[in-house]
């Protein structure tokens, strides 16, 4: 009987327990449990994030002349300075084809100069010819005639009307010949201004014109210079920019004089966006068009580690708001209208809140309206999250 006594209360205390961890197993499936975030106060910073090229700020291929080439003062790596010889070649002395492309121009003007002396001459012997005709005429209508000067106007008269038809004669042949002349020296002004620019052009030397270092030479000495490809590249590999292509979305959000920071490894720099291009540019991509808007980044700190023509990535900062109530992204929830929502957690339930963002990175959201700060809201609230779900907060689940 003693050990009946001790079963039947053993059997309560387990029917109880069992009872009691039923009960405890459906309330607890009646909560969701949750992370959550708090609202608060700070500043919200937008960046466009992007890959982007790396460049030198001067740079400049030199071709050089065609020819033998004579010296190579420099090697890839070497650093130059302005006026720097980097190579030199053997050319032909010019000087003597403009001396003749001078000797003919000078020819040229010269021979219609002589067929204006020659219509000149004609036309100063006619004006004196008639001088002395008209002095006779007054001398006869003076004196009431004389025979000598009677005498000596037929003679002058001929001699007149010889020479005013030689002069119609030269008159019509000159008017080609002069025109011939004309032509004649402007071809030799071409040649000689040709010659001249030959000659200019034909300089035995490179050199730099700033200060860098070679970073490409396509020659080699004792070899000829097609002049098809750049001799010699001079780049100056410490002041760089960046070369940054975007697309429309975010070609508009990008000005001039944006902060941007370079990321090299563990190494960051400052930047700032220089130029922007007026225009957009198409280029064909595996059979499509790909069209982007260039975009240049002046590096603002000396960057050792930047290789020229290598790939960087880039933050370029598109807009910054200070002190104002702002919530990780991930709680920001979207319903088919376009309607921006989270969920706050208010004593043991969610409650939907529309809210109305303002500016947003890729972790943070500014929150215009729609909650305030120190509300606990829930992070990537799922499908079993509604408005008043019963919710229970996960350990250590607040930010």
């Amino acid at each position: 009987m003693k050990k009946k006594y001790i079963i039947y209360p053993l059997i309560v205390v387990i029917i109880g327990g069992l009872f009691f961890l039923k009960i405890s197993s459906q309330n607890k499936k009646k909560f969701t449990s949750v992370k959550t975030a708090v609202a608060h106060k700070g500043e919200v910073k937008a960046y466009l994030s992007t890959t982007a090229t790396i460049k030198s700020k001067n740079s400049k291929s030199y071709y050089g002349v065609q020819g033998k080439v004579k010296k190579i003062n420099v090697s890839v790596g070497d650093k130059v300075s302005k006026s720097q010889v980097l190579i030199t070649f053997e050319t032909q002395d010019l000087n003597v084809a403009v001396k003749q492309a001078e000797l003919q121009y000078n020819n040229a003007v010269l021979s219609k100069q002589d067929l204006e002396n020659q219509n000149n001459n004609l036309n100063s012997k006619i004006a004196d010819l008639d001088k002395q005709i008209a002095d006779l005429d007054s001398q006869i209508s003076a004196l009431g005639g004389n025979k000598n000067a009677a005498a000596q106007i037929p003679q002058l008269t001929q001699q007149l009307q010889t020479l005013k038809s030689q002069r119609s004669s030269v008159q019509t042949v000159s008017g080609e010949k002069l025109q011939q002349a004309d032509n004649a020296i402007s071809l030799a002004k071409v040649s000689l201004d040709n010659a001249r620019q030959n000659l200019a052009k034909n300089v035995d030397n490179i050199t730099a014109d700033f200060d860098g270092v070679v970073t490409s030479l396509n020659v080699v000495e004792g070899a000829m210079n097609s002049g098809g490809q750049p001799a010699v590249v001079v780049q100056d590999i410490e002041n760089l920019k960046l070369q940054v292509s975007v697309g429309k979305y975010d070609a508009n959000k990008v000005k001039l004089g944006q902060e941007a920071v370079v990321k090299s490894d563990n190494n960051q720099y400052k930047g700032s966006v220089s130029f922007i291009s007026p225009a957009a540019q198409k280029a064909m991509a595996a059979g499509s068009t790909d069209t982007s808007l260039g975009i240049e980044i002046d590096v603002l700190e000396k960057a050792p580690d930047l290789k020229i023509d290598f790939d960087t990535d880039v933050d370029v900062l598109l807009g910054k708001a200070s002190s104002v109530i702002k919530i990780p992204a991930e709680c920001i929830k979207t319903d088919k209208t376009g309607k921006n929502f989270v969920y706050v957690v208010e004593g043991n339930k969610a409650v939907e809140k529309v809210v109305t963002l303002g500016l947003q990175s890729d972790t943070e959201v500014e929150v215009a309206s729609g909650i305030k700060e120190g509300d606990k809201v829930i992070l990537n609230p799922g499908v079993a999250v509604k408005n008043g779900s019963l919710v229970k907060e996960a350990v250590g689940g607040t930010k």
